[in-house]
C-alpha cells in the first residue's frame, strides 16, 4: 500500500470493478480516456483475470484515507524491465473528488514506486488532443512534452494525434 497525504494506493480489487465499469463507460469520463469502450461488468472481469498476474501491469485502485471511498484508478502498464520504463496512466473516476488536485498527490507515489522499486529510468504518458487540462497536471508534475504521434489511434470515432509526456529518474530525484 502507498499511502499519501489524504488517499491511499492498493491493488486493483475485483470488488472495485464495478466502479471502473461505470467509469469507463461514463460519457464525460471516455472523452479523455483511452479504453476500449463501451464495457462490461463481464468483459471487465475478463480483463482482471488477464492482468492480475501480468507483471508488465500495475493497476492501482485510489481510495479516500478517510472514508475508504475508492475515487479513481492509476498504475504503470507496458513495464519493461530490460529498457526501465514503463507508461502512467490515472483516472479520477469519482466526480465527487474532482478538482481536489489529487493527481498532484497520486502522481509523486506513482513515480516514487516506479522508480525506486521497479528500478524504473522513465515513466512515459499519453494523452489524447482534448486532454489539455491533464497536460497541465502532468506538467506540473514534472512531466515534459516529447511530441505527438500523429494520427496514432482510432478513438471516439476519429483517428487521432497521440500527445507523449515523459519524467525521467533523475529529473524525478531533482524535484524531491
Amino acid at each position: 500500500m502507498l499511502k499519501g497525504k489524504t488517499v491511499y494506493l492498493r491493488l486493483l480489487g475485483q470488488d472495485d470493478l464495478k466502479d471502473r465499469v461505470a467509469w469507463i463507460n461514463d460519457e464525460e469520463n471516455i472523452q479523455t480516456l483511452l479504453f476500449d469502450w463501451p464495457t462490461s461488468y463481464e468483459k471487465t472481469m475478463k480483463w482482471f483475470s488477464n492482468v492480475v498476474f501480468d507483471s508488465t501491469k500495475l493497476n492501482l485502485s485510489i481510495v479516500d484515507k478517510e472514508t475508504n471511498e475508492l475515487v479513481g484508478m492509476t498504475g504503470l502498464l507496458n513495464i519493461d524491465r530490460i529498457n526501465h520504463h514503463a507508461q502512467l496512466y490515472i483516472t479520477i473516476g469519482n466526480r465527487n473528488y474532482r478538482g481536489r488536485r489529487l493527481p498532484d498527490e497520486v502522481i509523486p507515489l506513482v513515480l516514487e514506486y516506479g522508480f525506486t522499486e521497479l528500478e524504473l529510468k522513465k515513466i512515459y504518458l499519453y494523452t489524447l488532443p482534448n486532454n489539455e487540462r491533464a497536460r497541465h497536471v502532468y506538467e506540473r508534475n514534472g512531466f515534459r512534452h516529447d511530441g505527438i504521434l500523429r494520427q496514432q489511434v482510432y478513438c471516439r470515432g476519429k483517428q487521432q494525434d497521440l500527445y507523449v509526456h515523459s519524467i525521467l529518474k533523475s529529473e524525478f530525484e531533482g524535484r524531491k
